[in-house]
């Protein structure tokens, strides 16, 4: 994992520490539904970080959780991100005398949509800690550039994310707030591009949006 994530992560995990802490002194009405727009960065995880290795700061969610219970609803999440890298200028020998110098772009492109289930650890928190598992399909692209020469592939697969994350009103009897997640994700997308071939699509995501919650 790169230093960027490391240093993501640990501020994560310690603001979701102290909010939970803030939030059992601080109680407001029952949620009934948030619905987010977020910002996501991430990384990509097992086989294909080998093909596209940056850290990426492309992408975009819009989701919502209705509750069912007091403490578990059921969410719904869309997207998209953009991981890319750019290789080093080499030289490349097409095999019948026709050698190029360049640069190569690698793109992997992911579209996912996914319900859930969602458990709420203080739901009439300001503050409101929870984790959520959603399944459901993720469109994918991935392409390679050398000069004006590109190949490209798309696929689709089950994905599936586990998200731990927490929602943080602006005020006691405001309706809106911060949403802040983290999510694993693992995509049963198969490809074969530049020569090599990828079982899977894994992710890590680190996420931060804008709610809006109604009583």
């Amino acid at each position: 994992m790169n230093y960027k994530l490391r240093v993501t992560s640990y501020k994560l995990l310690f603001l979701f520490s102290a909010f939970c802490s803030f939030s059992v002194l601080h109680c407001s009405a029952q949620t009934k539904q948030f619905y987010s727009i977020e910002y996501s960065t991430g990384t990509l995880l097992g086989a294909s970080s080998n093909f596209v290795n940056n850290y990426s700061w492309r992408g975009g969610h819009f989701n919502g959780q209705i509750f069912l219970i007091k403490n578990l609803a059921v969410g719904f999440r869309i997207g998209f991100n953009n991981y890319y890298s750019n290789v080093a200028p080499k030289m490349y020998d097409s095999g019948n005398g026709f050698r190029l110098y360049a640069n190569t772009y690698r793109y992997i492109r992911k579209a996912p949509f996914q319900v859930g289930v969602v458990g709420h650890i203080l739901p009439n928190g300001i503050v409101k800690p929870y984790l959520g598992l959603y399944l459901g399909l993720c469109y994918a692209t991935e392409t390679v550039m050398i000069q004006d020469i590109q190949s490209r592939k798309e696929n689709y697969g089950f994905i599936f994310t586990p998200e731990l994350g927490l929602f943080l009103k602006f005020g006691k009897n405001s309706p809106a707030g911060i949403k802040l997640s983290a999510a694993y994700n693992l995509a049963t997308n198969k490809f074969s591009i530049g020569g090599k071939d990828f079982k899977d699509l894994q992710s890590l995501n680190v996420n931060i949006g804008l709610t809006y919650m109604l009583h």
